[in-house]
């Protein structure tokens, strides 16, 4: 089945942050103290958060459909700069997160093409991300053409300090 890609609008907003937490949350909450990644989730998936994105103009949130059903989120932001690249020449994939009963089937992949799509469409030279240097994520990115730019460390307290290692990976489109 065919994914299809829809910009947020304030209608959609509250489907983004439902869809946003809950995919989080299957995946990410072994990342947090006690289990409990409230700190994120309130900087990233409240209305009042997203309301603002909506208006930022290097923001672009997306709800990620399989049919008539949404099944996971996206943020770009499009204006990042990144090393010797400019904010003309980079995108930034801040979040991509699918629900974990739509994991594994190939969407990753698909949504991510996607993305590259969207960068080449921009006149984007680079697409670049932060991926957890543990678990899965970092492999299906460097199997996707991504390489390791440089490291960095999660920023939030409540994060175990085991799991605060990140990559910084990189993708030239053009």
């Amino acid at each position: 089945m065919d994914l299809k890609f829809e910009a947020v609008t304030n209608k959609t907003r509250e489907l983004y942050c439902k869809l946003g937490i809950k995919a989080y949350k299957e995946h990410y909450l072994h990342l947090w103290k006690n289990n409990d990644p409230t700190p994120y989730l309130e900087e990233s998936f409240t209305i009042d958060v997203v309301r603002h994105e909506l208006k930022d103009n290097s923001s672009s949130l997306w709800l990620i459909h399989m049919g008539d059903t949404a099944i996971g989120i996206l943020k770009l932001i499009k204006d990042a700069p990144i090393g010797p690249y400019n904010s003309k020449e980079a995108i930034l994939l801040e979040k991509i997160y699918i629900l974990n009963k739509f994991s594994d089937k190939g969407i990753g992949g698909r949504a991510l093409s996607w993305v590259e799509k969207y960068c080449l469409d921009s006149d984007k030279q680079v697409l670049w991300l932060e991926a957890m240097q543990k678990g899965p994520a970092l492999n299906f990115y460097l199997k996707n053409g991504y390489h390791i730019l440089k490291e960095k460390q999660l920023k939030f307290d409540l994060v175990l300090d085991k799991e605060k290692p990140m990559y910084v990976l990189l993708k030239k489109i053009k």
